[in-house]
């Protein structure tokens, strides 16, 4: 399978959204603001709004790409 990553460790501080492979074969998806990228792991640590961060190993991204602010919502009515 053909994979484009498109987020580098030169944006950390930016949103971006990561689909990568687990460990078990499946797979996950996560949108937040990339935290850190650790270069002798090559993992991308990404913050999600509710705080989880979540680890992404490079080895398992099939797409990764810079995605705009997220819109702050006010109350519903």
């Amino acid at each position: 399978m053909k994979t484009v990553n498109l987020v580098t460790p030169a944006d950390i501080g930016k949103r971006v959204t990561f689909q990568f492979e687990l460990p078990n074969g499946f797979l996950a998806e996560v949108v937040g603001v990339l935290e850190r990228y650790d270069e002798e792991a090559e993992t991308y640590f990404v913050r999600r709004k509710t705080g989880e961060v979540v680890r992404v190993p490079e080895r398992g991204v099939r797409f990764g790409k810079l995605v705009e602010a997220a819109v702050p919502r006010g109350p519903l009515t």
